[in-house]
């Protein structure tokens, strides 16, 4: 098992680098939306999370159980970037998780396969639902497999013990999943996530350690259910 010695510092710089604000954050996610949209937006992660397929048809009766207009409230989620959907009204992102194949894979309590939007969302998933993971991704410049086991209740593992994340971001405006969702991605190796920067200056940003990146996603998604 890997000590997890986290720095605030990188941890502040990965936030920044990844153009991810105070308000996406935590319970601070949620703070700008009314109970019934909490409460539609917290049914549409759950869906995710139990890989339970999603459609138009049951989103907006899920919508309307708790009082809303269905494309109102996915205009609004969609507004703070929380959850979006396609032009018929099926989420398919819904941070931390993504309805396609972004190659990063995640096992939930040993049950559920997901697919997370990136690495750090990767990461998130964890504290977010307070239940041991597994991730499986690949270094998109080596193609190497990189595998990481994180438990709120007893730590994390990951192999290679020299990977990385690449906490960056493509442009600085707009949604996430336009921004910083491709860049945020693990690497074998430090060395590996530096080369990349080297071959994408379109991209700003850093790599940081495992153990930094399990904080930022802690950071981004720990509490995310909490009321208040």
């Amino acid at each position: 098992m890997s000590t997890v010695d986290l720095s605030n510092t990188a941890v502040q710089e990965a936030l920044r680098s990844a153009s991810i604000p105070a308000e996406r954050r935590g319970k601070a996610r949620t703070a700008r939306l009314s109970q019934a949209e909490r409460e539609f937006y917290f049914w549409i992660l759950r869906r995710f999370a139990a890989a339970s397929p999603l459609d138009s048809d049951c989103t907006r009766a899920a919508a309307r159980r708790v009082g809303l207009e269905p494309d109102v409230a996915l205009v609004a989620l969609a507004r703070h970037d929380l959850v979006h959907a396609d032009e018929g009204g099926r989420p398919v992102v819904a941070y931390p998780f993504s309805s396609e194949a972004r190659g990063h894979r995640v096992l939930i309590a040993g049950r559920h396969r997901v697919q997370a939007m990136c690495a750090i969302d990767a990461l998130g998933i964890a504290p977010m639902l307070e239940m041991p993971i597994e991730i499986v991704s690949r270094d998109p410049l080596s193609g190497g497999e990189v595998w990481v086991r994180l438990d709120p209740a007893e730590g994390a593992w990951w192999e290679p013990s020299e990977a990385a994340v690449l906490a960056g971001s493509a442009c600085c405006e707009g949604p996430s999943f336009r921004g910083c969702c491709e860049v945020l991605n693990f690497f074998e190796t430090r060395d590996n996530a530096v080369l990349y920067l080297h071959e994408h200056p379109e991209i700003a940003g850093s790599p940081i350690s495992i153990p930094d990146a399990i904080e930022v996603g802690r950071v981004v998604f720990g509490g995310v259910f909490e009321e208040g």
